[in-house]
């Protein structure tokens, strides 16, 4: 169905040059946007990567974790063979320790360096914004007390007058 009304549009496309582009040109700009799209969502997709990996590598003791079967405890040591020791329980209840791989890890409280980087330029950008916004404060007050400073000398102008 499509291919004729396709061949029926080529058909008549004949009789108009404009047409005779227009097809192959649409399917080049969907072919280039299909590309770039796949292109940014696989360089996401990597720098995520990354700094999972990143973050299992930052897991030291003490580390709160949830595995991906949704154990949660924290590290008690980690180990040579890219494995890990969890503890879980409590007191009351009794604890016990699991050891896993790394990799089941699917949540941490550890930061990787490129996690701490993030934070501390966000860290960096909102003092930014409150010193931007406490400095476009500080021109008012200033106004405000210039203001409250200027009727001062003409009130003692007024009695050195009257003492002469």
């Amino acid at each position: 169905m499509i291919w004729n009304f396709l061949a029926d549009e080529a058909n008549s496309a004949n009789n108009n040059p404009l047409t005779q582009w227009l097809f192959p040109i649409i399917l080049v700009v969907l072919v280039l946007l299909l590309v770039v799209w796949f292109f940014f969502s696989g360089r996401k997709n990597k720098q995520r990567q990354k700094e999972y990996v990143e973050q299992l590598e930052a897991i030291r003791p003490g580390n709160k974790v949830k595995t991906a079967g949704g154990i949660c405890g924290i590290v008690v040591e980690v180990c040579d063979d890219n494995t890990v020791i969890i503890e879980t329980g409590s007191e009351n209840s009794g604890k016990s320790y699991v050891k896993m791989d790394k990799e089941l890890i699917a949540q941490t409280d550890a930061k990787g360096p490129t996690q701490l980087a993030r934070e501390q330029a966000e860290a960096a950008k909102k003092a930014a914004k409150e010193n931007k916004t406490e400095e476009s404060e500080k021109p008012a007050e200033e106004a405000e007390t210039s203001e409250e400073a200027a009727p001062a000398p003409a009130e003692e102008d007024d009695a050195n007058a009257s003492d002469r």
